[in-house]
């Protein structure tokens, strides 16, 4: 299987299951995600832009805005854009490894998306965040912790594809797109151990 089918099966699975994610998935941004997200928005400024990538039903983008930040939702599934829409927010399909960004973003946040990329397909979307991003600005995400690869049935009982990351070589990733500044911490959910990325110009 080509990298682009493996983004084309992971996305049709989003696709056919987008109530299965909403059952799955925390409804409220707590603990360490919490922490994680405020870190990353104490470096934006107020009237910054932010670009969200992967928004899914709009909780991460619900918290940033409840900071007071406006935040531009976009997710590659369809079924989620139009469920943001049917809640009377602006979104739109953008594709992360495909599509063009824009620029003039003060903060670039992808919570969860990226862990779907192989690692040449992280390191692009990572240097054209880093393109997209104003002088100073914050590029936010977070894949999972571990070693290798693989398809994965759990949570929506249909695959989607994975890529673990170790610590050190994450860093390195962020570092040789440009990032003078990198914050790594590692955060837990229920069942997976989180590399949490903040990365400023």
């Amino acid at each position: 299987m080509t990298t682009e089918q493996n983004n084309e099966t992971t996305l049709s699975s989003y696709e056919g299951h987008v109530q299965e994610y909403l059952d799955g998935t925390p409804a409220e941004v707590s603990g360490d995600v919490k922490q994680w997200l405020d870190k990353a928005l104490a470096l934006v400024p107020q009237d910054g832009r932010a670009l969200e990538l992967g928004s899914a039903f709009g909780r991460d983008a619900e918290y940033i805005e409840s900071q007071g930040y406006k935040v531009e939702r976009t997710d590659a599934t369809k079924g989620f854009v139009d469920l943001l829409q049917s809640q009377g927010h602006e979104a739109r399909v953008l594709n992360a490894i495909n599509d063009d960004f824009g620029a003039g973003y003060s903060l670039i946040f992808a919570n969860a998306v990226l862990l779907h990329f192989t690692p040449d397909e992280t390191r692009a979307v990572i240097s054209k965040s880093y393109n997209s991003l104003t002088e100073n600005g914050v590029l936010a995400f977070s894949v999972k912790e571990g070693q290798g690869q693989e398809w994965s049935q759990a949570k929506l009982n249909a695959p989607r594809y994975f890529c673990y990351w170790q610590a050190d070589d994450l860093e390195a990733v962020v570092r040789e797109a440009g990032f003078s500044q990198i914050d790594l911490t590692k955060g837990q959910t229920t069942n997976a151990d989180w590399l949490q990325i903040v990365a400023q110009k």
